[in-house]
């Protein structure tokens, strides 16, 4: 018989280890409809009440979730609008090597569902702009000189097959030999789909998702939103 699944179920408190459950008040974890590829999230409260967000990730997925680990702490106190860190560990389960992610969690709504619902133009207008303005100043953002890969278009190749081992070598080989013409490389969020602008009154308040963060073209960003 084969064993379960990692996420063959909802995440219950039982689950979590015992220094993330020492973080949290005695509530039910909610878990979002939409998961991500890479870890299992859930939201709950900690000990003050206030919201937070669990990340786990298992065996191959692990080293997303120490990229993301490592990025927040180097970069929220830079100023950039990225989720504080609390807690990351990992141990060991019969599914391989675990890791526990677990930040505050920024409140509101995410771009992508605030433009598909409100009505308004001027509004809708006023959100992309605010968004721009966002990824510029992440942009004009001095990373630490050890932050970023030495070769970020090789890295995103290597992370791409790692999680698609799929993906088409053809494509690959057009992506290495017909690049754009360079321009000079700023910090990157590196996955910014709009379900990771988060949202709230009208103005972006923060990026979520910051597993892969590097130093890079920042036409990426734009092109991905």
């Amino acid at each position: 018989m084969k064993p379960p699944r990692p996420y063959a179920r909802p995440l219950t408190p039982a689950d979590l280890p015992e220094e993330v459950r020492a973080l949290l008040d005695d509530i039910p974890l909610q878990e979002p409809p939409q998961q991500g590829r890479t870890s299992r999230v859930a939201f709950t409260r900690d000990a003050r009440g206030d919201p937070v967000v669990l990340k786990r990730s298992v065996g191959p997925h692990l080293e997303v979730i120490r990229r993301e680990h490592h990025a927040l702490c180097t970069l929220y106190p830079l100023g950039v609008p990225v989720p504080e860190p609390l807690l990351f560990l990992e141990r060991p389960t019969s599914f391989g090597r675990e890791g526990w992610l677990v930040t505050r969690r920024l409140l509101g709504t995410t771009l992508e569902t605030a433009l598909r619902t409100e009505l308004d133009h001027a509004l809708r207008v006023s959100l992309l702009r605010d968004f721009g303005a966002a990824l510029a100043r992440l942009h004009r953002t001095l990373p630490p000189t050890d932050f970023g890969s030495f070769d970020w278009l090789e890295n995103v190749l290597t992370i791409t097959n790692s999680l698609n081992p799929t993906t088409d070598v053809v494509q690959q080989w057009r992506i290495r030999n017909e690049q754009p013409t360079p321009v000079a490389t700023a910090l990157i969020h590196g996955d910014l789909f709009l379900d990771n602008v988060m949202t709230a009154d009208g103005r972006v308040t923060g990026l979520i998702d910051w597993a892969f963060a590097d130093v890079g073209d920042p036409r990426y960003d734009v092109a991905v939103a």
